[in-house]
């Protein structure tokens, strides 16, 4: 009985631990998520970056609503047939995040240094780009994502998400509202000299019928 009760509570342990670990990640991603949505940027977890393909430019490589990893990099690195996001700021691309293939590498005009990118299925190329205006260059093309991206960027995928870790953990969530609040909350009655007594004569007893038990 005794083995049973410890495989519940260190059962019960790990699934409160899981349960804070997530509870915790979610806030954090949620928070970071939104501070920088609020100044403009996109989300960054150790120096790599998630898209989403909204254009078809870059068919047939890059199709519409694929989901792309990217990493920083020193753009003086890179070269003729990188796939690179980079924020536009001249003609159509002005205020858009481009994801293109870069034609030209690095090289000098005046005191700046610049690339020349373009997608694969247009015809001419873009605007030159500054190396400073360089997000990073393609990893992979996350293709398992695709589906769970899209549909969790939606309200209702937020919705599913947060639904299912409330069902997952919907016991620790109770234990933790109500201990937040005081809810339910008892003291513990002080034990008297002579029920402290008793209660280790009681569980020195057990030890000895299980010491007794085990040896026979």
């Amino acid at each position: 009985m005794k083995k049973k009760e410890n495989k519940r509570s260190v059962f019960r342990i790990i699934k409160n631990t899981l349960f804070v670990l997530i509870l915790v990640t979610l806030v954090a991603v949620i928070v970071t998520t939104i501070i920088t949505r609020i100044n403009g940027e996109t989300p960054s977890l150790f120096g790599y970056s998630m898209f989403r393909v909204s254009t078809g430019s870059m068919a047939p490589e890059l199709q519409v609503g694929d989901v792309i990893l990217i990493q920083d990099t020193d753009p003086m690195t890179l070269k003729a047939g990188d796939i690179i996001t980079y924020d536009g700021k001249e003609g159509d691309f002005a205020g858009r995040i481009v994801t293109h293939r870069v034609v030209k590498a690095p090289y000098k005009d005046g005191k700046e240094t610049y690339i020349l990118t373009k997608g694969d299925a247009n015809s001419l190329n873009d605007p030159k780009v500054n190396v400073k205006d360089v997000r990073g260059k393609l990893v992979v093309k996350v293709d398992i994502l695709k589906g769970l991206y899209n549909f969790f960027i939606t309200p209702w995928g937020l919705l599913t998400i947060i639904a299912l870790v409330i069902l997952a953990f919907f016991n620790e969530i109770v234990i933790f509202v109500k201990s937040l609040f005081g809810i339910g909350y008892e003291p513990e009655p002080e034990e008297s000299v002579e029920e402290i007594i008793e209660r280790y004569q009681r569980e020195n007893a057990e030890k000895q019928a299980e010491k007794e038990e085990e040896e026979k």
